[in-house]
Parts: structure tokens; C-alpha cells; sequence
């Protein structure tokens, strides 16, 4: 029976995780050095039950999610049942593919964060409800609870702010209600910002995006976070907030964003650098781990997204939207910063394309 099959999967998805966190991570985070919350969210979720919550650098979806959690192993108990439900809706994301599920479940660098604080398993659910909700909506109240799914994304990343405007040039008869309910989830934390920082207008959070499109721009390092370079971009950073002393966090974000955009004077340089971290984006991580093996595990993926979209030529409705959201979001980073940990929340819409490979197959089998 395909439920069954569906629940051995989901069963697999999730005691790989709870391993890789119980036996796996320890024996890795002290062999590589590896920083757990190398972000800063158990400072803010601090603040957020202490009850002086004020920071505007994250959006408050994840810090919160970390408060409640409390101990970090509960995050990650937590994490790993939240990616094993991801699992679930991959699957019916994918028209009930089972391989879909199975190429999400069994998906290593999914598996691996679920081990650290940081927010991209909790995005990538949350993303993935939203996609789900949105290829599904015909009626009006389905266009505004994608909406409000879109909301909740952006307040844990504020990076799909700008997918509105997709959202109204592919479907405008529509798309201004999933804008409409967005904007109305977004705005009582567009509210709290503007009180905390004394009317300074942020819809959810900095995320301190200015600083990374600035050092993905920056040319004399070719926009690289780790290696050799680090010390030059920061100090690059560093005299930028030293002719600032006085900017907000708001205002120094600004600042950092208008100091990436003169790097594109010279477009050649920032087009080529732009191509690189498209590459990035799909095959290194900042720390350049496991160089080799990473490109291969996520070659296999992308070619069996290839073959799937192939096979599924002319594409339907659900793949232009799925086909859109990769796009979107691997431009935003080719444009800002990128490495492989900002390819996660998307790659379950490459497992759900991809799974036509097989899907295709298995049909004309049966066929013949």
C-alpha cells in the first residue's frame, strides 16, 4: 500500500536525523570545530523570554521558535521532526510521488542541519507550505491563505518580500490577494520595528542582508566569506562603520547595501562574480568542506531535476510556479552573497521535480 510505503519513509527521514544529531554531529562538531548557533540565535531567543526583545537584525519567526524549544538538543529534536514533516509535504507537493519523499528524506545536507541552530530547516517548511498552498489556490480565501503562509515566511526571511511582485506579473487577476493578506501578517511586526527603532521604517528585519550583498560584491576577494580574503573584506567592513559611527543598524545596513551597488559600475567584473556564485549556490559551502562530495551529491540532484523537467515538457501550472521559486531565489543570492546552505530551502522543490524522472518511467514500464 503506497500509505504505508509513505509512513516506512517518513519513519526512515526521521531516524536519520535523530542519529546524525545523537551519534553523528558530536563525533563531526569536535573533529571540524563546528559552531552550533555561529548565528547568534540563542542570545536573541534570550532576550525573547527575558522580555527585552528589541533586536531588528532576524526576523522573529526562529528566535521565537528557539525560546520555546529552550535547550538547543530540544531545537534540534524539534528541527528533525519539523524536516521529517517537510517530507510529507514534498510528497504531496509532487502529485503524491513517493520518490519525492525519498529524495528529500534521504537528502545529506538536510539531514546535517538539522543539527544546528540556524534557521533553514524551519524556512524550508515553512516555504514548502506555502508553495503547496499557493499551486493549490483557485478560490479567493485560498489565494489569502497563501498569503498569510507567505507572511509567515517572510518573517522568518525577508528575502521572498519581492516574490509579490512575481506573484502580480504571472497572475494579476489574483496574486494582489495573497499580496494583501502578506502584507497585513507582516505589518504588526512592520509596527514593533518602527516603535523599537524610534521611526525607522523595516518591514521584518535587516538580516544583516546589506552586509552580505556588500561582501558578496566585493571584487578584491571575489565576494568569498571564508579563506585567505576574510581579514580584507572585514576590514573593508570595519572602515565602513568607522565612517559611520553614528548610522542605526537600519541606516548601516543601507549604507552597506548602496556600497555593494557601486561595485556595479564595473558590470563585466560583477556579472562574471554573479555566474561563480550561481555555482556557489548549488556546490560549496563557505567553509569549503567536503568539496568533492558535496558537488557530487548535488550534481545527482540537479541532474535528475534536468531529466524530470525534460520528461515533463510542456510544463503544467505547479512547475512554472516550482521553476520560479528556485529562480528566484538563487538570483537574489547570485545578486547579494551565496554558498550551498542558501540552496537548502529550495532544494525540496528540486526533489519534487525531480521525482518525475522516475515517476515517467515507472508509467511507461506499466505501458509497455
Amino acid at each position: 500500500m503506497p500509505d504505508k510505503r509513505l509512513t516506512i519513509c517518513l519513519l526512515v527521514a526521521l531516524l536519520l536525523r535523530l542519529a546524525f544529531i545523537f551519534i553523528v554531529f558530536p563525533a563531526l562538531e569536535q573533529r571540524w570545530h563546528l559552531r552550533v548557533d555561529g548565528d547568534g540565535y540563542g542570545a536573541i531567543a534570550q532576550s525573547v523570554r527575558d522580555g527585552r526583545y528589541d533586536d531588528v537584525t532576524r526576523g522573529p519567526v526562529y528566535p521565537v521558535f528557539v525560546a520555546v524549544a529552550g535547550a538547543p538538543v530540544i531545537v534540534k529534536v524539534l528541527q528533525a521532526l519539523l524536516d521529517t514533516a517537510t517530507v510529507l509535504l514534498v510528497w504531496r507537493l509532487a502529485g503524491k510521488r513517493l520518490w519525492a519523499a525519498w529524495l528529500w528524506a534521504l537528502y545529506p545536507f538536510a539531514i546535517w542541519r538539522v543539527a544546528f541552530i540556524n534557521k533553514e530547516i524551519v524556512l524550508a517548511f515553512l516555504l514548502v507550505g506555502y508553495v503547496l498552498l499557493q499551486v493549490r489556490a483557485d478560490k479567493p480565501w485560498q489565494w489569502l491563505a497563501a498569503g498569510a503562509m507567505l507572511g509567515l515566511v517572510n518573517l522568518c526571511k525577508p528575502m521572498f518580500l519581492l516574490w509579490p511582485v512575481v506573484l502580480l506579473v504571472v497572475a494579476p487577476r489574483r496574486g494582489w490577494l495573497t499580496l494583501v493578506a502578506c502584507a497585513l501578517v507582516i505589518a504588526p511586526w512592520t509596527y514593533r520595528n518602527w516603535r523599537v527603532t524610534g521611526g525607522e521604517f523595516l518591514p521584518v528585519a535587516t538580516e544583516r542582508g546589506g552586509l552580505a550583498a556588500f561582501l558578496g560584491n566585493y571584487a578584491p576577494t571575489l565576494g568569498l566569506y571564508e579563506g585567505p580574503g576574510k581579514p580584507i573584506w572585514m576590514a573593508a567592513a570595519d572602515d565602513i562603520r568607522q565612517r559611520n559611527p553614528s548610522a542605526s543598524t537600519v541606516q548601516l545596513d543601507h549604507i552597506f547595501y548602496r556600497e555593494a551597488l557601486k561595485a556595479w559600475r564595473d558590470p563585466v567584473t560583477m556579472m562574471t562574480l554573479a555566474i561563480r556564485k550561481c555555482g556557489r549556490f548549488w556546490f560549496l559551502s563557505a567553509a569549503r568542506r567536503e568539496q568533492v562530495l558535496s558537488c557530487v551529491i548535488q550534481t545527482g540532484y540537479l541532474v535528475l531535476l534536468g531529466i524530470g523537467l525534460w520528461q515533463a515538457w510542456p510544463w503544467e501550472r505547479e512547475v512554472w510556479w516550482l521553476v520560479a521559486m528556485i529562480g528566484y531565489v538563487m538570483l537574489l543570492h547570485a545578486l547579494s552573497y551565496a554558498d550551498m546552505r542558501y540552496s537548502l530551502p529550495v532544494m525540496p522543490f528540486v526533489c519534487a521535480l525531480a521525482a518525475r524522472t522516475f515517476a515517467t518511467r515507472a508509467a511507461a514500464t506499466e505501458t509497455s
